[in-house]
Parts: C-alpha cells; structure tokens; sequence
C-alpha cells in the first residue's frame, strides 16, 4: 500500500510538470502568433511599397517617353527652321553677307568663358572679369 501514496505523489508531479509544460507551450505559441502576425504586416508594408514604386516607375516611363516625344518634335521644329534659314540665306544675298559678318572684338569675348567646376568659380570668374567700355567709346577690333 506504500506504493500507491507515492505513485500518487508521482502522477501529481508529472502532472504539474506537464501543466507548467503546458503554460510554457502556450506562451511560445501566443509569441510566435505575434511574430507571424508583425511578420504579416510587414510583408503588407512591402508589397504596397512595391506596389507603389511600380506604380511611379510606370508614371516616370510615361513621362519620359512624353519628354522624347516632346524633345523629337523641338528637334523638327527646330531642322524646320534651320532649313528654313539656310533657304533664306542662300535666296537673299544681303543676308548671308549679314550673317557671315564676324561679331566685333568686344562682343566676341562675351561668348568666351572657361569651363567651371562650380557655382562658387562662375562668381569669381564673373568678378575677375574685365569692365565693359563705356558706351560712349567706340569699341577696338584687334
């Protein structure tokens, strides 16, 4: 009859070791709920992001198709009129003398500049820059 007492005292025992068991089971299932669930929201995060950045990527596809579009019909526009100015001079004779009349000194050298690494060297260009003649002078070709 011993044994039956003590083989009570052993089921109570396994039995509070499954219940503790059990509680710990529980817990990791309720935690790795919740890491599922976060990891669920972020992979929603993540695809609406995606979704998104598809979404622009198509717009900036459009548009930069709209700005070849844009920059092919400047340049007819602009083979237009270059025709067209090489017709005129080649028809008027008083406009090609015009036109291939070389620029004065003086103006020449405002199309003249050095190439510049940035803003801060275009401003001390600009002030290192010689005067302009006074109005009143006649300017000299050299």
């Amino acid at each position: 009859m011993r044994l039956l007492p003590a083989f009570l005292a052993g089921m109570v025992l396994l039995i509070a070791i499954l219940l503790l068991s059990n509680r710990s089971l529980q817990h990791d299932l309720n935690n790795a709920g919740q890491q599922r669930d976060a990891l669920t929201a972020q992979l929603q995060q993540r695809e609406q992001l995606i979704a998104a950045l598809n979404l622009q990527m198509r717009q900036r596809e459009q548009a930069e198709m709209a700005l070849r579009e844009d920059l092919n019909s400047a340049h007819q526009v602009m083979q237009g009129r270059e025709k067209q100015r090489q017709r005129s001079l080649h028809e008027n004779l008083q406009a090609r003398q015009w036109a291939d009349t070389g620029l004065p000194d003086d103006i020449s050298r405002l199309h003249q500049r050095p190439a510049f690494s940035s803003a801060s060297d275009y401003l001390h260009w600009l002030s290192a820059g010689q005067l302009m003649p006074d109005t009143g002078q006649q300017p000299h070709n050299e």
